[in-house]
C-alpha cells in the first residue's frame, strides 16, 4: 500500500502527538526498551503498542533465529538518514516488532525462512 505524503504526515503528527502525551502523563519506557532506542523512540513504541517489552527489525530477528509471523504489524521508529543541505537532520521511519509477533526458527518452520538463517 502506498501512501501519500500528507498522509504520511499525518501519521508522524499522530506519533508525535501520542509520544507527547506520553510525556505529559510521566509515562517512561521500560529500561530494556531504553537500552535498544532512544527514549522518543521506545515512547513511540510504547504508543504503537503498549505491550511491547523486546523490539527488534526484521533482519535482527532473523538474525537472532526468529521469524516475523505473517500479517504482524511493526511499530514504526524514526531513524536519522544524515543532514540535509541547510544542516538540519533527515529522518525516514523504520518498523521494528515486537518479540510477540516472532517465533522461533525450527525444522517446523516454513522453508524459506530456514533458509534465511543459514544463508
Amino acid at each position: 500500500m502506498t501512501r501519500s505524503k500528507e498522509d504520511k504526515a499525518a501519521f508522524i503528527a499522530n506519533l508525535r502527538a501520542g509520544v507527547e502525551a506520553l510525556k505529559d502523563q510521566g509515562i517512561k519506557p521500560p529500561s530494556n526498551l531504553l537500552d535498544s532506542f532512544s527514549p522518543s523512540n521506545a515512547l513511540m513504541i510504547l504508543f504503537q503498542k503498549p505491550s511491547a517489552t523486546q523490539c527488534a527489525g526484521f533482519h535482527a530477528w532473523r538474525e537472532a533465529g526468529r521469524s516475523v509471523k505473517k500479517g504482524s504489524r511493526g511499530a514504526a521508529i524514526l531513524v536519522p538518514i544524515g543532514a540535509d543541505d541547510d544542516g538540519d537532520l533527515r529522518f525516514t521511519w523504520r518498523y521494528v516488532f515486537d518479540i510477540t509477533d516472532t517465533e522461533e526458527i525450527s525444522e517446523t518452520s516454513p522453508r524459506l525462512a530456514r533458509e534465511l538463517v543459514i544463508a
